[in-house]
């Protein structure tokens, strides 16, 4: 009788044991997406402001590729930099621009650009 007992206390607690696991396993995932998706936003704001701004420069073409190269960090702002790629006509070119903000206030302080090769 008491070994049954002791089989029965054994699976509660295995089963206790499991039930955690798999909460924690679970909020891990959850936190792990959550990082991903504010890191995708972190960027994102800019990237249209880069695109609008690239509008306006080049108002005949149309943006056919959109790729985020990275950011630079400076002591006061952050340079946001985007390789854009351009149909205008028959001509296909890429042009950088570059996306300086104020890091505390997160405004945009200068858009500018250079034409790649």
């Amino acid at each position: 009788m008491k070994k049954k007992e002791g089989i029965v206390k054994m699976k509660r607690w295995l089963n206790i044991l499991l039930i955690f696991c798999l909460a924690g396993s679970s909020l891990t995932a959850f936190s792990v997406q959550a990082q991903a998706e504010t890191k995708v936003l972190s960027y994102e704001e800019y990237g249209r402001v880069a695109m609008r701004k690239t509008m306006e420069k080049y108002p005949d073409a149309q943006i056919t590729d959109y790729l985020h190269v990275g950011k630079k960090r400076k002591t006061t702002t952050s340079i946001e930099t985007f390789k854009l790629t351009l149909k205008e006509k028959d001509k296909t070119f890429q042009v950088f621009v570059f996306v300086e903000y104020n890091e505390k206030t997160k405004k945009v302080v200068k858009v500018t650009f250079e034409k790649a090769g």
